[in-house]
């Protein structure tokens, strides 16, 4: 540690000490400094940030601004200054780190909040991989509302590596941390989290204070001085410090009575050139300060140098620099709010006057009065569209009714902003203000087919929202002011009935005009199709697949849909539109096609850095994977959807968590089980079907445990409540047909499975009809059951059901191998083969709990069991098996690192340990050491 600059804070000097070396040694951690201000929060981070770059350590700095809300300033003050120097594509501005160059680069980029807190983590760990990174932030009470979220994610995604978080917060502001005050040295693990409440500083204290000094001081005076400043030390150091005589040193006085003395003893046209240099901030020039008072710059140059000399201003180079906050604080206290917001609103004309950008100009506005000004209502209005790009709904809403406060603004102005605001009004959840605005600027719009595209924006932001019933109703009132205009619109008629046919899902409350619509689409060449034809497609291939209706018709309009990447192409990966599609391609068991698109669709979300859209499409593709049977990757992409649901992915949470927990099961994991269980406890608000999931996760682990009558209430409880759900969407139904054979109530078992039987085949899905024998044997009498398992074996060996078929094999061992001991030998010779088979089958596949079942079985039957080659896929820890499953498709290391949000030198560490326990010495053996089977 550098020579003391500070005093009265040696228990979090000593502390940082453990921190620091903790941190050096590749452990992240976070640190907060809170307490009120003058209390010496900056001082003291200032001292961290001097000693760690005396060490070594990369330092970032960025600080809140009460009065300038730019969406993600804290990203543009840590990271701008080398994006300036680094082209993107190059370290730490490659993989995920390019969207962070973009954000700070480009204008107008559009990108959500989890996607840039995944690019600042990628930049952050790729700094650290030269030496460690202090990334500090003072006053985060006043970040914009995009930094401190990203702050707050940032916290959680970095593990494992030398970067410490140093935040300062004013106490009393939002975020007020929870962490623990101080940690032993064994305790300092990866994640740790600090905070340092500061406390006003003791009469020890001011006595060393002084005595540094050099002041030959009676202890009586730092009494006084402790009783006036509360012990405050930017106080202190006022008292300390004044060159004014008449300043009472009075112990009953408040502690900031005598900054506000100083400041009305100053001249009246110093007091103006502070005020001025306080509101402009970081755009601070003595041009502009004479600029906004309207003064000769000599004047101004004065006024700055008499600051400085009182010690108002701490620098005037390269900018003038206000000393403290308190001084900012208690000048524009004392100032009349007229003259506050004056002064606001010619600052604002000032910079526009300078070209400065619309985030920069509107901070000052937002402060100011409204006029009558269609001028400042457009900034308002382009500062607010970029917030609501970038995430910041509430920043969004601010400015836009700032903007509407304007008056007399032209119509079409008007019309803009209300658009604007109802829409961020609606992602802050102000739900009543949104709507209202949204009513007027709908009276503004003028053409039918005009307000039937505001309808149907309105529309996709409610159903993003989870407002899935006013989203609907919006989508009608599309569709009836396009029945009201002579005009065809075909395309824009279509796209509204399909968006319309998702929002309502399976109600369909527009029946008639979707089939009339689709019915025109089906009776026109393929090739003709258009970007809405495909989205009604869509729609009517998810809503066959979600009735159990005919799969092959289903995946052969999804297939026409895709159109080999059109469907991604017009909608992105973004889109709802890809998870439906994959949905009813993956029920009507189109595999190669629903992992094609999936797997372009996640290249363009991890390019993009698409957070939430990776983790729903890594879903979608872990769905598709696990009906194969390859438990191995279905897990890799169920895990990436858990990761996401950290930072907030809920889109398909409950689904996701019980295609985890099968996985699980499978593999006889049942401690991670209990994981999946935590994220879904009982009950579950939402609509029937989120709660039916729910209920069938919670049913599946008590199955796991054997126990089927408890499992069998829950399943039961879930068919209430999702009723006439299809085959492919309703798993419950084959769940509780086996609970409830297991539980011994077999003629309610067998009256499920009949239906479901029925069902499956009419739909036709080989490798679902398969599903469904296989749990309709169990309640059948042996010869009846023993023809259903054989036939569910041939359906799913036929159609890729790896894990279904190594159970309906385990079924049918145990059923031949429970036979009369009068059998001919026959079913014991098929039992044995069977359950060789399954132990076979599962060992490959990772399935450990049919493999264990089935060497118990046979070890019961007093036969060899068959000669199992070793699984090198099982000798691999999951993260090991992510990293070189993607090594084995060609990926390289920097793209792997970009795809698991994880560092290149990560990467490397994974292979270098993989190929050990594999035994192979290069990238180029992957492939057949990990085996066809994931």
């Amino acid at each position: 540690m550098a020579e003391q600059r500070i005093f009265g804070r040696d228990q979090e000097l000593a502390q940082w000490r453990l921190l620091a070396d903790s941190v050096a040694a590749g452990r992240n951690a976070g640190l907060t400094v809170s307490g009120p201000s003058g209390i010496g929060k900056t001082a003291l981070l200032d001292e961290l940030g001097r000693d760690a770059r005396a060490c070594g350590w990369t330092l970032l700095r960025a600080a809140g601004d009460e009065f300038r809300q730019l969406p993600g300033a804290m990203l543009w003050q840590w990271f701008a200054p080398l994006a300036q120097a680094q082209p993107a594509g190059t370290p730490p501005f490659d993989g995920q780190g390019e969207l962070l160059h973009r954000f700070l680069t480009a204008p107008e980029v559009d990108i959500s909040r989890a996607a840039l807190s995944y690019s600042a983590s990628w930049v952050l760990r790729s700094l650290s991989q030269q030496q460690p990174v202090a990334a500090l932030v003072d006053d985060a009470q006043w970040l914009d509302e995009l930094s401190f979220a990203v702050l707050q994610d940032v916290g959680s995604l970095l593990l494992d590596v030398p970067v410490l978080l140093l935040r300062g917060l004013r106490s009393g502001g939002t975020g007020e941390p929870r962490a623990r005050r101080n940690l032993p040295p064994q305790e300092l693990a990866s994640g740790a989290e600090l905070h340092w409440p500061l406390q006003p500083l003791s009469h020890e204290a001011i006595e060393n204070w002084l005595t540094a000094r050099r002041q030959d001081t009676l202890a009586v005076s730092a009494t006084r001085l402790q009783a006036a400043s509360g012990g405050l030390p930017f106080f202190i150091r006022e008292l300390l410090e004044r060159e004014q005589p008449g300043l009472d040193l009075d112990p009953a006085g408040c502690e900031d009575a005598v900054l506000r003395q100083r400041l009305e003893r100053l001249p009246e046209q110093e007091r103006q050139v502070l005020a001025a240099v306080v509101v402009l901030g970081e755009e601070v020039s003595a041009a502009r300060v004479a600029a906004v008072l309207g003064l000769e710059p000599a004047a101004v140059a004065a006024g700055l140098r008499g600051l400085q000399e009182g010690r108002f201003l701490s620098a005037l180079r390269p900018r003038p620099r206000v000393q403290h906050a308190l001084v900012a604080e208690n000048l524009l206290a004392g100032m009349e709010p007229a003259a506050l917001s004056a002064l606001r609103r010619r600052t604002a004309e000032v910079l526009m006057a300078d070209g400065a950008g619309a985030a920069a100009v509107s901070g000052h506005l937002l402060a100011s009065a409204p006029g009558a000004d269609p001028r400042i209502a457009r900034i308002l209005l382009a500062a607010a569209a970029d917030a609501r790009r970038k995430g910041a709904s509430g920043m969004a809403s601010q400015l836009g009714e700032r903007a509407l406060a304007e008056r007399g603004l032209p119509v079409e102005l008007r019309r803009q902003l209300l658009v604007q605001t109802s829409q961020a009004q609606e992602l802050a959840g102000q739900r009543p203000r949104a709507e209202e605005l949204a009513r007027q600027a709908l009276a503004l719009t003028e053409g039918h087919d005009a307000r039937a595209r505001l309808l149907l924006e309105f529309a996709e932001t409610l159903y993003n929202s989870g407002r899935w019933e006013p989203a609907a109703e919006s989508y009608a009132l599309a569709l009836k002011e396009l029945e009201n205009d002579p005009g065809a619109h075909v395309e824009l008629r279509r796209r509204a009935v399909a968006l319309a046919a998702g929002a309502g899902f399976l109600q369909l409350q527009f029946a008639d005009e979707y089939a009339v619509q689709l019915d025109q689409v089906l009776a026109q060449d393929p090739a003709e199709d258009g970007p809405s034809d495909r989205l009604l497609l869509v729609q009517e291939a998810l809503r066959l697949t979600a009735a159990g209706q005919d799969a092959r018709r289903s995946g052969g309009l999804a297939v026409r849909a895709v159109a080999g990447g059109k469907l991604l192409a017009e909608n992105g990966a973004e889109s709802s539109m890809i998870n439906y599609a994959t949905g009813a391609l993956n029920g009507a068991e189109e595999d190669a096609a629903a992992l094609q698109l999936l797997d372009a669709a996640i290249a363009e979300a991890r390019a993009d850095s698409a957070v939430m859209a990776h983790a729903t499409l890594a879903y979608c593709r872990g769905a598709v994977q696990l009906n194969r049977g390859r438990l191995r990757l279905a897990q890799v992409d169920l895990e990436a959807s858990m990761r996401a649901a950290d930072l907030g992915w809920r889109t398909y949470l409950e689904a996701a968590c019980v295609m985890l927990a099968e996985v699980y099961i499978a593999r006889d994991d049942l401690d991670a089980l209990d994981g999946v269980l935590a994220r879904v406890p009982l009950p579950v608000q939402g609509p029937p079907l989120v709660q039916a999931t729910a209920l069938h996760l919670h049913g599946l682990a008590e199955a796991a445990r054997g126990r089927p009558a408890a499992a069998l209430e829950h399943f039961t409880s879930a068919m209430d409540l999702a009723e006439g759900i299809g085959p492919t969407l309703g798993p419950w139904i084959r769940a509780a047909i086996e609970a409830a054979a297991r539980a011994g109530h077999r003629e309610y078992a067998a009256a499920l499975a009949e239906d479901a039987l029925a069902r499956a085949r009419a739909y036709g899905a080989p490798r679902g009809i398969g599903f469904v024998l296989r749990r309709a044997a169990l309640a059948q009498p042996q010869h009846t059951a023993a023809a259903m398992l054989r036939e569910a074996v041939a359906l799913l060996e036929a159609h890729e059901g790896r894990y279904e078929a190594a159970l309906a094999l385990a079924d049918l061992a145990e059923l031949c191998l429970g036979a009369p001991e009068t059998d001919d030998g026959g079913r014991r010779a098929e039992g044995l083969a069977a359950a060789r088979r399954a132990l076979v089958l599962g060992n490959r596949i990772g399935a450990a709990r049919v493999a264990r079942r089935m060497a118990t079985l046979l070890a019961a039957q007093e036969t060899s069991l068959p000669i199992l080659a070793d699984n090198p896929a099982d000798r691999l820890t999951p993260a090991e098996f992510r990293v070189c499953s993607l090594a084995a498709k060609g990926l390289t290391n920097r793209q792997i690192a970009a795809e698991l949000f994880i560092t290149i030198k990560a990467v490397e560490w994974h292979l270098s340990r993989s190929f050990a326990k594999l035994r192979i010495s290069s990238r180029r053996q992957l492939p057949a050491a990990l085996g066809p089977q994931g």
